[in-house]
């Protein structure tokens, strides 16, 4: 074996085999989708955000404030949020809202979750592979 060859194949990358390379990858994509979800219901602060969406999916989209609030900003840059200021006990925070643009962001990735999980369903019955338990995730 050349060493170029050598050298390519004791590069470390992800391991595909393993179900927690998997797991965060679902995560960090769900992360977004479940931030608009519970936006959705109605508007909230960043650590409530972050304890609605662990809340709404049993832990098993667990995002942290140091992720949500980056992805708060960048909806908010794209006018996907709005954002007031509320004083609660003398403490400044900020409220976000979905804006119009928002909620229909939030209808478009709803009928793209439900087909790639379409796709996924399909997928575990060629494999035969068990249902998670209920409230089982990740």
């Amino acid at each position: 074996m050349t060493a170029a060859k050598l050298h390519r194949s004791e590069r470390k990358g992800p391991d595909y085999g393993s179900a927690s390379y998997w797991h965060g990858t679902i995560k960090m994509s769900l992360s977004k989708f479940f931030v608009l979800s519970v936006l959705h219901r109605k508007p909230m602060h960043g650590y409530e955000i972050v304890q609605a969406v662990a809340k709404s999916t049993g832990g098993c989209c667990s995002p942290s404030e140091g992720t949500v609030y980056p992805m708060l900003n960048e909806f908010e840059a794209g006018g996907y949020l709005s954002v007031e200021s509320d004083v609660v006990q003398g403490r400044s925070r900020k409220v976000y809202s979905l804006t119009d643009k928002g909620r229909a962001a939030f209808q478009v990735a709803v009928g793209a979750w439900l087909e790639a999980t379409d796709y996924i369903i399909a997928s575990r019955d060629m494999l035969d592979v068990k249902k998670p338990e209920q409230g089982k995730c990740c």
